[in-house]
């Protein structure tokens, strides 16, 4: 058994503040639990448009401060004794996945596999799912262990279940790994991984395949409530409370999941489990000055005294990590913990974490009702064209958003201007003069 601890967190467009996520980050890990073995986090809404949307150099400064941020929480969790190393980072749009892993484990990756795929305005990735494929060699077997991590972002608003539902479908269609990719979204990998005799699997494999542990981690926008909230709505939104008896705990606003009712009709996240929820809304925080009107403490040391809540938005569940259940029980994954971390001050989100021990063996593939073995939705022929023309409105959106919507981009288009201006003056003078 390997451990494996999952992430996810929107961002807000905001840099992670290491000073407040990294002494908390492994709160789901018991305080003398060894450092886990895989760390995957999945971000969302992880810089402005324009910075999203261009990618490669414009994200290092907010991929680098949750790198620092995990680096930090291994060395406070283990007491300078472990560390986790940054094996690979994808971005599509506003939606990253980063994996980091102890040195020993790194050595055990064999391959890595990417896709994405956009689900927002003209299928550009303000929203939508980038996703990494992992095989790790299976201990005195040569066998490789395939796992594959999904960051995603779904439809936002109360009213858009049906929009969050078509979302998942159009991820399972056009979500397509390859080996090698060469596509538009951002790829690093600060960890060389060593060559090896294990090839991976071929191009064009969809995110349900045989022998392929499958988690799904994101915001992925279920709400409390179909309607958004009244003018006095707010005055009922759950606060901190001992007794789930009080009107005032937060499970009888879980009652109301539309993530729960919708996976119960089986209209979205076909197949995948979730641990119970014990742990408060993760959306929406009022991101007011904490030295002002908002009394919720945010300090990592200080208890949580009252939830500032944002009115316009039921408090909701948006925050999610699902998993694909092993099909047998001979080879299976032991999840722990499922809670959400502290509320930060940079973002209106929680970040939520998910604490399992992994089986590294090999998935067994006889079980011909696993949906690993026959997907639901059928990959779309069309896939690359999609993305492919989701990235040219990518980079169009994001120069104009840079241009009109940073302060360096402003600078050029003064300059511009300025210079166009003077060149105008200069050839009217000089036509003038003769």
């Amino acid at each position: 058994m390997f451990e494996l601890y999952l992430v996810t967190f929107n961002c807000a467009r905001n840099f992670a503040d290491p000073e407040s996520l990294a002494p908390k980050l492994f709160d789901a890990l018991p305080a003398a639990a060894p450092v886990p073995d895989l760390l995957v986090v999945s971000l969302q809404e992880v810089a402005p448009i324009a910075y999203s949307f261009l990618g490669g150099s414009y994200l290092t400064p907010y991929f680098d401060r949750v790198t620092t941020t995990v680096q930090r929480a291994a060395n406070l969790h283990s007491h300078g004794r472990e560390q986790l190393e940054h094996v690979a980072t994808r971005s599509l749009g506003m939606t990253a996945l980063m994996l980091f892993a102890k040195p020993q484990f790194v050595q055990r990756i064999q391959w890595l596999q990417s896709a994405g795929a956009g689900v927002g305005f003209w299928n550009m990735g303000n929203k939508g799912a980038v996703a990494m494929r992992v095989g790790v060699s299976c201990p005195g077997s040569g066998e490789v262990l395939k796992m594959s991590f999904v960051a995603a972002h779904l439809a936002p608003s109360e009213n858009n279940v049906e929009a969050r539902n078509e979302d998942w479908e159009n991820i399972v269609r056009n979500l397509v790994f390859l080996n090698y990719d060469d596509s538009g979204y951002s790829s690093s990998e600060a960890v060389p991984l060593l060559a090896s005799a294990l090839e991976p699997p071929p191009d064009d494999n969809g995110l349900f395949t045989p022998e392929n542990h499958v988690f799904f981690a994101g915001d992925l926008n279920y709400r409390t409530y179909d309607k958004p909230p009244g003018p006095d709505a707010h005055l009922s939104y759950p606060q901190p409370t001992p007794s789930d008896a009080s009107l005032a705990h937060f499970s009888h606003l879980l009652k109301k999941d539309q993530l729960t009712r919708e996976k119960e009709a089986n209209r979205t996240l076909h197949g995948l489990q979730e641990l119970p929820i014990e742990f408060p809304p993760t959306y929406k925080y009022s991101m007011r000055d904490p030295g002002g009107s908002n009394t919720h403490k945010r300090s990592p040391s200080d208890p949580e005294e009252r939830w500032e809540w944002s009115a316009h938005r039921y408090p909701s569940w948006c925050d999610r990590i699902l998993f694909l259940p092993s099909p047998s029980a001979s080879s299976r994954l032991r999840p722990h913990t499922y809670t959400a971390l502290p509320v930060q001050h940079t973002s209106d989100h929680r970040p939520v974490v998910l604490s399992l021990s992994v089986d590294d063996r090999p998935l067994p593939t006889d079980n011909t009702e696993d949906i690993r073995n026959s997907p639901l939705f059928p990959i779309n022929p069309h896939w690359k064209t999609r993305r492919d023309t989701a990235r040219r409105w990518e980079v169009v959106v994001g120069v104009l958003s840079y241009v009109a919507l940073t302060k360096e981009g402003n600078a050029i288009a003064v300059a511009v201007v300025a210079g166009v201006a003077i060149a105008s003056w200069v050839l009217s003078s000089q036509f003038q003069g003769r």
